[in-house]
């Protein structure tokens, strides 16, 4: 009996050293699992850019004095006539259904080229949404693939400058990668309306330039288009991974 009782007490004492050694591990897989689930987060998509120019102006930023286009200036095919702000679109929606279909919960700010929104109020939809990211699609001015995020000394967005960098540096890598495209580096600007008024971390993707032949050869196209949507995509898994 005796031997039976000490046989019994030193299996306990086994399970609870294994107990012990096991529940931390268990605890950061469960905390590993929270981090990268994917699906409480929510990504607000811009196409920047609408088929008529609104011609009203709008403080930069909360409570700045100075004014600006209160709309982005699009751009057109250098040979096709093919408008920035439809591309912008048709990458948007490529890049809303590829992010839904990896469990975000998406929102695009506009859904129609037939709308009047100003940057401002593009970033309102974000504030609005409580959204994680804020995700601009754009033309460039020139050849290439750039991204612009905030400065570190940004008056409106304290405290959104590293996220706001690393999320934009991940962006221009996987485009990149994916997409082969020339890259034009990331760009801080604290000059962009969209961004100053936005309360979370902001990326505006120049995705290329309609104005460049060879570049408007390729964002013409769908699957180039899916190309690019994928990429962004893949920076923005990599964004989260990273956090």
């Amino acid at each position: 009996m005796k031997t039976k009782t000490k046989r019994k007490i030193s299996q306990s004492i086994v399970a609870m050293l294994l107990a012990i050694l096991v529940m931390p591990t268990m605890v950061t897989e469960a905390k590993q699992t929270e981090k990268t689930t994917v699906s409480s987060k929510v990504i607000v998509i811009d196409p920047r850019g609408q088929q008529e120019i609104s011609g009203k102006k709008e403080p930069i930023g909360p409570g700045s004095f100075k004014t600006v286009e209160a709309t982005h200036n699009s751009e057109e095919g250098a040979t096709t006539g093919y408008p920035e702000y439809e591309m912008n679109l048709a990458i948007a929606q490529k890049l809303q259904n590829t992010l839904v279909a990896q469990g975000y919960t998406v929102i695009v700010t506009r859904d129609s080229n037939d709308v009047n929104i100003s940057n401002s109020e593009r970033a309102m939809i974000a504030n609005t949404a409580g959204a994680d990211l804020l995700i601009a699609i754009s033309g460039n001015t020139k050849p290439g693939v750039s991204v612009i995020c905030q400065t570190d000394d940004n008056p409106y967005n304290y405290g959104n400058y590293s996220d706001g960098r690393l999320l934009s540096d991940s962006i221009l890598g996987s485009v990149i990668q994916t997409t082969g495209s020339l890259n034009d580096g990331v760009q801080e600007s604290d000059q962009e309306v969209l961004i100053n008024w936005c309360a979370s971390p902001t990326a505006i993707v120049e995705v290329g330039s309609l104005n460049n032949i060879s570049e408007e050869d390729k964002l013409v196209t769908a699957e180039y288009q899916q190309k690019m949507a994928q990429g962004i995509a893949n920076g923005i898994e990599s964004y989260f991974s990273q956090k």
